[in-house]
């Protein structure tokens, strides 16, 4: 099995005021010219997997949805046996996402945004894919169970019907007092509508990521095949991992997710966080395949090309990837900047200048940009 890895593709971003869909499309080619040449090579993949924030928004504009969607379509046309494994990040809409995805499932295009199919995997020859969406909180409830397709599931159900739920005596002769004027059939009636009202009251919802990621992947470990690889495609953020300030972190700390959650899986395909990194034994970010920000400068981007064989530990390969306008941040005078040629050579990168002059520039955007088209922030 091998499979390419990307993830937080973010279409439609702006990048301060620059609109980045040329970029964006000049690194989706890429992307297209490493499935070609494995193709070319007698080694073609398998997979590719784009691990979430497909888009920068939940609406995004419509010129991001074609973008992608000629992307897509090249991709079928161009690899008649390749698998497109998508779900949606804390960016996108999954209802948005989600538009026709029965249609594309047929095309080997697949998008998962229902939580009710988290436990049914893409099969790819040998290998079984679980597609985890991000999950926003109150997914899961602790009452909640997934659909039985198991025997101990449909026991434990049948156990459960079984079980009558019975308050406490004193809670029960109170409110039955409070129909002590009604005739017997009525009692009845009401005292079923109030202990059903108890059952439904002790339904809780789930809100941290730890909790909602540990649930999900218990109804995954229940349909799951141990006889064969299994992979993991998930959109969160696992403790001990390197943020940027690209990223949009809701919770703080209270939405990381321990990394032992994946123990169980042959991989775990991750997206999120903008730094390709590793996030357990098994367990990989692709990070973003642009620099969305000043702080992410020195970051090598990336594809992950993955080979996964049974029993076997998986080989991870990093494929670099050149932007079309590569992120840097300098320092120096603001006369070296715009006398000298020292600095020439940036003038097609996304630029931030730190000026070190002590005088204040009056403008100095403005008379930089005529050598830095790409200036984009300009610091004092």
């Amino acid at each position: 099995m091998k499979f390419l890895q990307t993830g937080d593709l973010h279409l439609g971003k702006f990048f301060y005021e620059y609109q980045l869909l040329e970029d964006q499309k000049y690194v989706l080619n890429q992307l297209i010219n490493e499935l070609k040449l494995q193709v070319e090579t007698d080694s073609p993949y398998d997979a590719l997997i784009i691990a979430g924030d497909i888009y920068d928004r939940s609406m995004p504009p419509a010129e991001a949805v074609q973008v992608f969607s000629e992307f897509l379509a090249k991709i079928q046309k161009a690899f008649q046996e390749l698998h497109v494994l998508i779900i949606p990040g804390n960016h996108d809409s999954a209802l948005r996402l989600s538009y026709a995805q029965q249609i594309l499932e047929q095309q080997r295009i697949h998008i998962r945004t229902d939580l009710t199919r988290i436990d049914e995997p893409v099969i790819i020859k040998d290998t079984a894919f679980y597609l985890m969406p991000f999950l926003q909180p109150a997914s899961f409830s602790l009452i909640e169970q997934s659909d039985e397709k198991t025997e101990t599931k449909k026991n434990d159900k049948k156990l459960e019907k079984q079980k009558k739920i019975q308050p406490s005596k004193t809670s029960l002769e109170k409110n039955l007092d409070l129909f002590s004027n009604v005739d017997e059939n009525q009692a009845e009636n009401k005292t079923d509508l109030l202990l059903k009202d108890n059952s439904e009251k002790k339904e809780t919802f789930l809100m941290s990521q730890t909790d909602l990621a540990k649930e999900a992947i218990r109804r995954i470990n229940i349909s799951k095949n141990e006889d064969i690889p299994s992979v993991l495609v998930a959109h969160l953020f696992t403790a001990g991992s390197v943020e940027s300030d690209s990223e949009r972190i809701i919770w703080g700390t209270a939405e990381q997710v321990d990394n032992s959650l994946f123990k169980d899986f042959s991989y775990t395909a991750l997206g999120h966080l903008h730094r390709c990194q590793q996030a357990g034994s098994r367990a990989f970010y692709s990070g973003s395949p642009l620099a969305y920000s000043f702080g992410e400068s020195n970051t090598d981007k990336v594809f992950l090309r993955i080979e996964l064989e049974k029993n076997k530990e998986p080989i991870v390969t990093k494929i670099p990837i050149e932007p079309l306008h590569p992120v840097i941040s300098l320092t120096g005078s603001f006369e070296e900047f715009f006398d000298s040629e020292k600095y020439d050579k940036y003038k097609n990168h996304f630029l931030e200048i730190v000026s070190m002059t002590e005088t204040i520039i009056e403008n100095p955007v403005a008379l930089l940009r005529k050598k830095f088209p790409y200036l984009l922030s300009f610091r004092q």
